[in-house]
């Protein structure tokens, strides 16, 4: 591929790089939601899902980043929030992709009180409650009224299904009973597979809210200690010294399909004599002539100038422009880079 010269003078010469432009590919941002409160965001599916189910009264601020994990034998992506934990399924389609960690059974587990030990119902029926058959409880009042009103979005209709409820609480694992819990409120609390709900009547006669399982469950574990960003690399890094010469700029970005212009330098030749130029890609070393077909010479001081006019369509990458005098043989090199 040649380079071509568009004009000749004795000082400047421009020359046009024949080549054609790719521009470069723009990265989409991903879904991030970040807070004052706390140093740790939420980023990707697991910000959709946190939005789309409940955001903050459900599931509280973000405890760590999002990490990997070991999950029923399984390495997963997760993230632990004040009230529960995220885990990525990506062997499920939407929404099932993302769960919800079983952290009220874990918790009754830990506490050496495993839910099927648990006293159960005394009755079957009983006004203003429902019973759970698969655990044998009753979930009753204040407590059923949050339950069948709340749940993960699986349809995008209004109100939610038992399945949808299901998806957020689990099924009962305790009866109701007054507990302390660890913020040392003492209030009416029930037990669910993936939460706990405890009345504040403090709050108003029917308030509800939903235990601190993600801070009460990893609390007192060593979280992931968040990895420095590393510095991006310098994409103008690796330009190799000019010899008897200099080119500005020595590195250029490639925008918008519009041409770039280099002033290049060489010193060191015979007074007066021709100076004969090409360029050199050096990722494949394909040498890319530039015709001089004029008064293309040196200074009174030996010292020669050319101004040339890039296509930005040239490949990314490094490249030499060799200056050499006609009759004295001496060499000046240049080295400039194509970014994108």
């Amino acid at each position: 591929m040649k380079l071509h010269q568009m004009y000749r003078c004795t000082i400047v010469v421009v020359v046009a790089l024949l080549v054609t432009l790719v521009p470069a590919e723009s990265a989409q941002a991903q879904n991030r939601i970040c807070f004052n409160e706390v140093p740790d965001c939420i980023e990707g599916r697991f910000a959709e899902y946190w939005r789309q189910n409940g955001g903050l009264p459900v599931f509280g601020f973000p405890i760590t980043p999002a990490f990997q994990q070991e999950v029923e034998g399984k390495v997963r992506l997760v993230q632990i929030f004040e009230r529960n934990r995220f885990e990525l399924h990506l062997e499920n389609a939407r929404p099932y992709d993302v769960l919800l960690g079983r952290l009220g059974d874990d918790l009754l587990q830990r506490r050496g009180t495993p839910w099927q030990n648990e006293p159960k119902a005394p009755t079957t029926q009983q006004a203003g409650c429902r019973y759970f058959a698969q655990t044998r409880h009753l979930v009753c009042d204040a407590f059923l009224r949050y339950w069948q009103s709340h749940g993960l979005d699986f349809d995008g209709r209004r109100g939610f299904s038992e399945a949808e409820s299901l998806a957020l609480f689990g099924l009962p694992l305790t009866e109701a009973r007054v507990e302390t819990n660890s913020s040392g409120d003492t209030v009416l609390t029930q037990w669910f597979e993936r939460s706990r709900l405890e009345l504040h009547t403090n709050l108003g006669p029917d308030v509800v809210l939903l235990g601190l399982l993600g801070r009460e469950a990893f609390g007192s574990q060593p979280l992931p200690q968040p990895q420095p960003t590393p510095r991006p690399a310098d994409p103008c890094s690796g330009i190799p010294p000019s010899v008897n010469g200099s080119v500005v700029p020595d590195c250029v970005r490639v925008i918008n399909n519009e041409p770039f212009f280099l002033e290049v330098f060489g010193f060191g030749f015979t007074p007066g004599e021709r100076v004969g130029l090409y360029a050199t890609y050096l990722a494949t070393g394909a040498v890319i002539p530039i015709e001089n077909t004029g008064d293309d010479i040196a200074d009174a001081e030996g010292r020669y100038r050319v101004g040339i006019t890039g296509s930005s369509s040239n490949p990314s990458g490094l490249y030499a422009i060799t200056m050499e005098g006609v009759q004295s043989g001496n060499k000046a090199i240049v080295y400039f880079k194509v970014i994108r």
